[in-house]
């Protein structure tokens, strides 16, 4: 009998998992939350809105073949789009949301191909209109296109400000400044980790052409430390960082805006492997909290994998490859596969290898300072989904409530809608900050790990 796969995520990894899966004759159920694969990178706009695609000719080849490649067996296997995976458990359970009602899935093997969220460094201000992740900004223009503001401020670390930055150009944005934290020319001193990412370097320099192009004021060394507004974002204030992190006295540069697009790297959506009781560990750089997997994506759980960005920070071309590497190991009894000389898996197993030599340099841009940190106040808030402000935080640690779950149990840090997705990196940092001892656990999840109508969880689905 062939082997039943739960594949979690249709974006590179999720996509290129289902192909190799259903090519190795498995019963294959895709869970997507969006209407159309591609997930954030190769988001894909609703066919009747007009308007161009503003990333790099390469990169749309890339997303154009990937995308043409799952559509071809997409028939031969269960896609559900628009649903959502809110909880898995070690006795191998999935259990999803769609269309209103809730089923328990029980495959042979479960790959989480969930991918990354962006990473929340509280700031005063940050919670007003008109302030939103660069990739957030990047998405609208992606699913929307349109603009998420008319004059932008782009600021943050790595590759993606630059990027987003460029591409609001594209569309017809004006970008008032770029800030950085550090250059991205320090990737320079790795001549052959950049050769192995060619196709991204040269995506790179074409974009820091479109910002050059349009004389955007550059700032290196500058963050994001205020926005100002009364009912939306008014302005941005920038200022200069020492290499330590922290700001430079009389550096202050306020900057009329409507958009303020923020970006300090990423945090993998690792919920569902946590929940299942895989073992876990952290890598504030490259994905917070992140299952602990070998090379086929096998995590401590049997017959539970990850892949791509959830399994840790790596990108687009490595997801893909990745997808492939683990989509071959779950259709094997064994949790892994013969990769011969010469074969489809043998030369994704040497692309992850290439595009991860080049990964590792982008990381080095995303390391970030601990005294970056001490941009909250007491009144910021820390936690959106409960308005939990810094100062409650600092109380329930003066009083000795120093794990995450006793911060979250004191203070509901982390118990609204999205269950500690956006605050749990900025906590734990905070913590590690104020107490000098980084916290080892993460906050227990929970179902649900994503929001779930009673009516669907009282409307479930017969299995």
């Amino acid at each position: 009998m062939h082997r039943s796969i739960a594949i979690v995520g249709a974006g590179p990894a999720g996509m290129a998992a289902a192909i190799e899966a259903v090519r190795r004759r498995c019963r294959v159920t895709l869970i997507d939350e969006a209407e159309r694969p591609g997930g954030q990178i190769y988001r894909q706009a609703h066919p009747a809105l007009a308007g161009e695609e503003h990333a790099e000719r390469a990169e749309l080849a890339r997303k154009h073949a990937l995308i043409e490649r799952f559509e071809r067996v997409a028939g031969q296997l269960d896609y559900r789009a628009g649903a959502t995976a809110y909880a898995a458990f070690g006795n191998g359970e999935l259990h999803i949301s769609e269309r209103g009602r809730t089923e328990v899935l029980r495959p042979d093997a479960t790959i989480l191909a969930t991918g990354v969220r962006e990473l929340a460094v509280p700031f005063p201000g940050w919670t007003l209109p008109g302030v939103m992740f660069a990739g957030g900004a990047q998405a609208i223009l992606k699913s929307q296109k349109v603009l998420p503001g008319a004059r932008a401020v782009v600021a943050g670390c790595g590759p993606l400000p630059l990027v987003v930055a460029a591409q609001l150009l594209r569309a017809g944005g004006e970008v008032a400044a770029l800030a950085l934290l550090r250059p991205l020319t320090g990737m320079l001193a790795h001549p052959m980790s950049l050769w192995h990412g060619r196709e991204i370097v040269r995506d790179g320099f074409r974009y820091a052409a479109t910002v050059r192009r349009a004389g955007v004021p550059r700032l290196t060394g500058y963050v994001a430390v205020r926005a100002i507004g009364t009912e939306c974002l008014e302005a941005a204030v920038l200022a200069r960082v020492d290499g330590a992190g922290r700001v430079v006295p009389g550096s202050e540069r306020e900057i009329p805006c409507d958009l303020l697009a923020v970006n300090y790297g990423f945090v993998a959506n690792s919920e569902l492997a946590a929940m299942a009781g895989a073992r876990m560990r952290r890598d504030p750089v490259i994905g917070g909290w992140i299952p602990e997997v070998d090379a086929w994506g096998r995590t401590s759980i049997p017959g539970l994998f990850t892949a791509g960005d959830g399994a840790e920070l790596r990108g687009a071309l490595v997801a893909e490859a990745d997808g492939t590497v683990v989509g071959a190991a779950a259709a094997s009894p064994d949790g892994a596969a013969e990769a011969s000389p010469g074969s489809e898996l043998a030369s994704a197993i040497a692309q992850r290898a290439r595009h991860l030599e080049f990964q590792q340099v982008v990381r080095s841009t995303l390391r970030l300072p601990m005294e970056l940190w001490r941009l909250v106040t007491d009144d910021t808030i820390v936690c959106r989904c409960e308005s939990v402000r810094f100062g409650e935080i600092k109380d329930a640690l003066a009083n000795g409530h120093r794990s995450l779950n006793a911060v979250k149990r004191n203070v509901r840090s982390g118990m609204g809608w999205c269950g500690g997705r956006t605050c749990l990196h900025a906590i734990a940092s905070l913590v590690e900050l104020s107490t000098g001892s980084a916290p080892t656990e993460m906050m227990t999840p929970r179902p649900m790990a994503r929001p779930v109508s009673f009516a669907a969880l009282a409307r479930r689905s017969p299995t």
